[in-house]
C-alpha cells in the first residue's frame, strides 16, 4: 500500500510538472527584457566577398550603440551555398547561433515545419512591430504553416535589362510589356554571323540563362504552382503550357544548337564577371535582379541601359508590374540561449531605417521596409527604381513556392524543360501530367516522418 501511495504521488508530481512545462512554453514570449546583464550573440551571415563582409559589420555596428550591453560575435560562413544545411546540422546538433541571416528563403518552409527556428508572432505582436511596412510579398516567403520564423533583411526583384543603344538603332522606342512584343522584339534585335550563328540574341529564354526560371515565364500568363489542396497543377492551369510553348517557339526560331549548344554554351559562365552577355552588349534583353545595377558600375561596363518590369501575356495586362521577389531573411533558432537579446537584433535588421539604407547602398539589394525604400540617403541609380516598386506591387511573389523541404522539388520542371527544348518530348500535356506526379512523389516522400 505505500509504494503505491508513492507511485500515486510521484504520478500527481509529474502531472503538474509536465502540465507547468506546457503551459509556459505555450504563452509565447513574456514581457521585453529590462535586463542590462552583458551578452554576447553569435551571428551567422553568408557574405564572404570582403566589401560584403566589411558592409555588413560597419552597418549593424548601430545595433551595439543602441543595446551596449550585447555584444556581437559575427562569423561568415564560408560557404553560402551550404549555409542552410549546415545550419539545420548545427541546430540539430545543440551549437547553433543565436540569430542566423540567410540568402534566401528556400528553407523557411523545413525552418517553420520541424520547429527550427522560434515563430516570431508572439515578438512582433508584443512590441506592436506593423506588419504594413513590410511589402505584402514578404509574406509568401516569411511564413509557412502559420508560422512566421524569419524577417527580410534587404530583398532581390526581378524584371527586365534592355539595351537602349540596340533599341534605338532597331526603332523600337521602349521595352516590350506584353510577350508577344518580347518576341517581336527579340528577332528584331538578333543578330547572325555570316554561318547564321547567334552574333547577339535579342533574347536568351532558356530556363538557367543567369536569372531566368520557367516559373517567371509561367507568372506571364498567372501560372502557379499548386492548386487551392496543394496539389501541382502544372497539367491543369493552362499558363504552364502557354508558357513552354511560347518558350519553344523562339528557341525553335533561333535553332537549338545556336542559342542552346553554341550562344548558352559560351556565355552562361561569365554572369558574375566582367564579362557577362549583357554588359558587354551580346545580349539585348535580360531577365535580372537588382543588383545588376550595381554589377554594370562596378564592373565598368558602358552598357546604356534601361529597367522595366518583365512583360506579360497580351491577355493577362493586370500582371504588369509584378515579379518574383524574395532574398535575404534573418530568423532566430530554436537553440539560442538568448533569444529575447537575438530578437532586439532580429528586430533591428529587419526595421531599422539607418541599418537597412547603409546595408542596401553597400549591397545594391532592395531596402524592405517602406521607410527605407523611400529614404533620401538611399543611394541607388535611376533604373534601381524598377526594383523597388516591383517589391512593393501586391501581385509580386516568392517562386517556387515555400515547402517543407525546400524548392528541390522544382527540379522535375527544370529536367524536363530541357528535355522540351531539345525537341525530345513529343507530347507536351502528357510531360506535364508526368511532372506533376513527379512533384507530387517528391513532396509526398519529403514530409514522410
Amino acid at each position: 500500500m505505500k509504494r503505491l501511495l508513492l507511485c500515486l504521488v510521484l504520478i500527481a508530481a509529474l502531472a503538474l510538472i509536465t502540465g507547468c512545462g506546457a503551459k509556459k512554453t505555450s504563452t509565447g514570449p513574456g514581457p521585453a527584457s529590462t535586463s542590462h546583464t552583458p551578452v554576447t550573440l553569435t551571428v551567422w551571415h553568408p557574405w564572404t566577398v570582403p566589401s560584403e563582409k566589411n558592409g555588413f559589420a560597419n552597418a549593424v555596428a548601430g545595433f551595439h550603440a543602441q543595446y551596449p550591453w550585447i555584444t556581437l560575435k559575427i562569423v561568415s560562413f564560408p560557404d553560402s551555398a551550404t549555409f542552410d544545411q549546415s545550419l539545420i546540422q548545427a541546430i540539430n546538433g545543440g551549437h547553433a547561433p543565436d540569430v542566423a541571416i540567410s540568402f534566401g528563403p528556400d528553407y523557411v518552409g523545413q525552418y517553420a515545419h520541424d520547429g527550427l527556428w522560434l515563430d516570431l508572432k508572439p515578438f512582433l505582436a508584443r512590441d506592436k512591430v506593423p506588419a504594413d511596412q513590410f511589402a505584402p510579398a514578404a509574406l509568401t516567403y516569411c511564413q509557412y504553416e502559420g508560422k512566421e520564423v524569419a524577417l527580410p533583411v534587404l530583398t532581390d526583384a526581378y524584371g527586365l535589362y534592355y539595351n537602349k543603344a540596340m533599341f534605338a538603332k532597331a526603332g523600337i522606342s521602349g521595352p516590350p510589356k506584353t510577350m508577344s512584343e518580347l518576341t517581336a522584339d527579340a528577332e528584331k534585335l538578333t543578330v547572325r554571323n555570316a554561318d547564321g550563328s547567334i552574333k547577339i540574341a535579342g533574347f536568351v529564354p532558356i530556363d538557367t540563362w543567369e536569372e531566368l526560371d520557367t516559373t517567371d515565364l509561367a507568372r506571364a500568363w498567372g501560372g502557379t504552382y499548386f492548386d487551392t489542396q496543394g496539389k501541382p497543377q502544372l497539367a491543369t492551369d493552362p499558363a504552364w503550357a502557354s508558357a513552354l510553348q511560347w518558350q519553344k517557339q523562339l528557341v525553335d526560331w533561333y535553332g537549338y544548337d545556336n542559342i542552346y549548344k553554341k550562344f548558352f554554351s559560351t556565355y552562361t559562365s561569365s554572369e558574375f564577371s566582367a564579362n557577362n552577355a549583357f554588359e558587354t552588349g551580346k545580349v539585348a534583353m535580360v531577365f535580372d535582379g537588382e543588383w545588376r545595377t550595381r554589377m554594370i558600375a562596378n564592373d565598368g561596363s558602358k552598357v546604356n541601359y534601361g529597367t522595366a518590369p518583365f512583360p506579360v501575356a497580351d491577355d493577362h495586362p493586370e500582371l504588369y508590374g509584378a515579379g518574383r521577389v524574395g532574398g535575404t531573411i534573418t530568423g532566430i533558432p530554436k537553440t539560442s540561449q538568448h533569444p529575447d537579446q537575438a530578437w532586439f537584433l532580429v528586430k533591428y535588421m529587419a526595421t531599422d531605417t539607418n541599418f537597412l539604407v547603409q546595408l542596401a547602398n553597400n549591397l545594391g539589394n532592395v531596402p524592405t521596409t517602406k521607410a527605407s525604400a523611400t529614404s533620401p540617403e538611399l543611394s541607388m541609380p535611376p533604373q534601381f527604381q524598377t526594383f523597388i516598386d516591383i517589391w512593393n506591387n501586391p501581385k509580386s511573389s516568392y517562386a517556387p513556392p515555400i515547402e517543407a523541404q525546400g524548392s528541390g522539388y522544382a527540379n522535375a520542371l527544370t529536367t524536363f524543360d530541357q528535355k522540351w527544348l531539345a525537341g525530345k518530348v513529343p507530347d507536351l500535356q502528357a510531360g506535364l501530367q508526368q511532372v506533376d506526379k513527379n512533384v507530387a512523389s517528391t513532396l509526398s516522400v519529403s514530409q514522410v516522418p
